[in-house]
């Protein structure tokens, strides 16, 4: 009886866990609904060429079903719902890689979580606890780069507190722009640990609200999509660690079948990442300043007009040595409310797309390995 009355509690939990994604999911949809639909000028990116033959109304049949099933998981978990909307998303985002934000992805294998253990609920928290350790300690690891101290750790201190923290008189406090990272990689391997586990989640929940402060619209006021995403993780990490007794997480499940996959994709697959052998958008590289760039330079923006809207002639670094340039970070941020997944064959794709539908504007095309290209 005991038992059973503990196995009902771990449900409910499980289904207020699931509550909570699907709704932060919806709504990050609808914010960037456009990148789930071709009605934009950004090209798609699909994993195979084939499917550039894929007609139009097929990725917005895709998108609405997404939702609809989205919103059904809200009011009702079982096994029909969980498979059709992991097949939906598989084919949606084959059809464009861009659609595989970082949160998509997250998103994903949490249903994925539930669906192979939709027989054994008592399985589903640590293999959550395991995916949300990995995110976040991989997420710290790639904040441990000089690219993260010269944009997202100066600009944000320049920003405000007014201090120019690359001036030579600073020069500590710059090299204290490490001390996010660590921090956030530490907690996350407190997650799996029951002395640690309540500590690191309230530093983690702690983070995210900051993160809201920094880039919501009292900050810096971009990339809109991510705060459905920070808000949300607050209640997950809360019911996930929380909800009931945390000390009663029992680790062991993620080694038993499908679960191992989360070992994998979360725990060593990661780590391909700093070698070039997974992409970064699958490894936790958050605000990192490690995300390569495209710059493209338009020698007549008579001839591609659409584009004119993205065409900037502010060029500190002097790619485009004077001539309008595109930033395809900004374009896409802009235009679709999400950031490019940023891979060398999507922008490849991408370019030659461009190139055919363009060929009289005299495209350009550069790619920078990171993010400091101004």
């Amino acid at each position: 009886m005991v038992k059973e009355k503990a196995i009902a509690r771990e449900t409910n939990n499980n289904v207020l866990l699931l509550q909570i994604i699907c709704v932060f999911w919806f709504i990050a949809k609808l914010i960037c609904w456009r990148i789930w639909t071709t009605n934009r000028l950004l090209p798609t990116a699909p994993v195979l060429s084939y499917f550039d033959s894929i007609p139009a109304i097929v990725h917005a049949l895709l998108f609405a079903t997404s939702l609809l099933i989205i919103l059904l998981l809200i009011f009702k978990v079982n096994k029909v719902l969980l498979t059709s909307l992991l097949v939906n998303e598989a084919l949606s985002c084959m059809f464009d890689q861009n659609r595989l934000q970082f949160w998509e992805y997250q998103y994903v294998f949490i249903i994925f979580i539930f669906l192979v253990n939709f027989k054994n609920p008592r399985y589903i928290k640590a293999s959550v606890v395991f995916l949300l350790a990995g995110l976040h300690f991989y997420s710290g690891v790639n904040k441990l780069n000089d690219s993260f101290l010269q944009t997202v750790w100066a600009d944000s201190l320049g920003r405000f507190l007014r201090i120019d923290v690359r001036a030579h008189s600073q020069h500590w406090l710059y090299y204290c722009g490490y001390l996010p990272g660590v921090a956030e990689l530490i907690a996350g391997m407190g997650l799996l640990f029951v002395k640690t586990r309540a500590k690191s989640d309230i530093f983690l929940i702690a983070m995210h609200i900051f993160i809201l402060l920094l880039f919501g619209p009292f900050g810096y006021n971009v990339n809109a999509v991510i705060w459905p995403w920070n808000i949300g993780m607050i209640p997950t990490l809360y019911v996930i660690i929380f909800k009931g007794d945390e000390k009663v997480i029992d680790m062991k499940p993620i080694s038993i079948g499908w679960n191992k996959a989360i070992i994998l994709f979360w725990g060593i697959l990661p780590a391909l990442s700093f070698f070039g052998y997974w992409d970064k958008n699958l490894s936790a590289n958050l605000i990192s300043g490690r995300l390569p760039r495209m710059i493209i330079c338009v020698t007549d923006t008579s001839k591609c007009k659409p584009l004119q809207k993205f065409c900037f002639k502010k060029d500190g670094s002097n790619t485009c040595k004077g001539l309008p340039k595109i930033n395809l970070l900004n374009w896409t941020l802009a235009e679709d409310k999400v950031i490019v997944y940023a891979e060398p064959r999507v922008f490849k794709i991408i370019q030659n797309k461009l190139k055919k539908e363009y060929p009289a504007a005299g495209l350009n095309f550069t790619y920078f390995e990171r993010a400091n290209e101004r």
